[in-house]
């Protein structure tokens, strides 16, 4: 039992002195951030610190004794401050000690009212580190989404010249090779081209004589239109007029020319047909006569068949505009009232209505009745 209480005193001593030094070290801070000195409040509470009595005794009659004797000087000091007279410096100083504890427990109240203050502003902080760390993670993840999307750009990017440098390469090989090709069709051109310059300086050559004959040519005419073709254009002005005058001179004699020439192949024409057509019957009459007899009877027959058609076709024509006619005077007697037997036999079951045409004028003839006067 002795030690239990021994371990509870030292552990109740271990608290009060760890709670005294964060006090201290609380309104130290509190001192240091506020510019105040709080050493009075140290003394005043060393002042009014309560002394705990000493812990028991390890056996059970020390402990008696020790309470007795704590007892007795209780009743001790109590008679003796019962004896005692107030002094007026005891009173001063016990209305100083009053307005100190007055004064401190005023500093308590206000620092109780900054701790408080600082603890909201503390949980503010805390809440605001919170929001900051939120803020900080959301900003961490951004930061990762866009390090990854320009990761994913660099990396295109480097695909982008990898086949970019690729495409160069291919394009170099191919630059060469069309070079080599352009070079190889330049010479070819070059050759080809001094060989088409060669036959066109040829040709320029042929040309040119062509054309120093062609100017011989001109100098000849030229002097020829000068000199002989006025007289030659003389003569034929003279000839073109002797013509003229030779044909007006001859015009009668070649229109009696030409009305005998078409005389004469009229008659040449009608002796060729005459000719044709006796030539015609002598081959016919011949062959004829070298006919089967029944072959004779039968185109004779077919000739009769075919006269006789001929004259059952007209026959046919005829009656077919007869029936025509006929039919057409049926339908002018139908629509005749003279040819309805019934009109005729009984007019007064159908008398004759006037037809209304749209021109007419309509006058509605509706009976009324009329009362008899009363």
């Amino acid at each position: 039992m002795s030690s239990t209480f021994d371990i509870a005193g030292t552990t109740s001593r271990a608290s009060q002195l760890q709670t005294q030094v964060s006090k201290e070290d609380l309104l130290k801070t509190l001192g240091n951030q506020l510019n105040m000195d709080f050493s009075q409040y140290e003394r005043w509470t060393r002042k009014t610190k309560v002394t705990r009595p000493p812990p028991p005794p390890k056996d059970g009659g020390s402990r008696m004794l020790m309470v007795g004797r704590v007892k007795s000087a209780d009743s001790c000091l109590h008679g003796k401050g019962q004896g005692h007279n107030v002094t007026y410096r005891e009173k001063k100083e016990a209305a100083k000690m009053l307005e100190i504890n007055k004064e401190r427990n005023e500093r308590i109240k206000i620092l109780e009212l900054r701790i408080r203050t600082r603890k909201k502003t503390l949980d503010e902080y805390l809440k605001r580190s919170r929001e900051l760390l939120e803020q900080n993670m959301k900003l961490k993840e951004s930061i990762e989404s866009d390090e990854y999307g320009t990761l994913n750009a660099v990396k295109g990017l480097l695909r982008r010249y990898e086949k970019y440098r690729g495409g160069i390469t291919t394009l170099n090989s191919n630059f060469v090779k069309e070079y080599d090709a352009a070079v190889r069709d330049l010479e070819e051109t070059r050759h080809r081209t001094n060989s088409q310059l060669q036959a066109l300086e040829k040709k320029v050559s042929d040309l040119d004589d062509s054309l120093k004959e062609k100017q011989e040519e001109l100098h000849t005419l030229m002097s020829y239109k000068d000199k002989e073709y006025p007289v030659k254009a003389m003569r034929i002005a003279t000839l073109q007029k002797e013509i003229q005058n030779l044909k007006i001179a001859n015009q009668e004699d070649q229109e009696d020319l030409e009305h005998i020439v078409f005389t004469e192949l009229e008659k040449y024409e009608k002796e060729q047909t005459r000719t044709a057509n006796s030539i015609t019957k002598s081959i016919t009459e011949r062959a004829i006569s070298r006919m089967h007899p029944s072959l004779k009877d039968m185109a004779l027959q077919n000739l009769v068949m075919a006269k006789e058609i001929e004259v059952h076709k007209k026959e046919q024509e005829g009656l077919i505009r007869v029936n025509q006619a006929l039919e057409a005077e049926v339908k002018k007697l139908l629509r005749d009232p003279k040819t309805n037997t019934r009109l005729q036999m009984f007019p007064e079951f159908f008398p004759s209505r006037q037809k209304c045409t749209p021109d007419m004028e309509v006058v509605l003839d509706i009976p009324t009745q009329e009362w008899l006067p009363i």
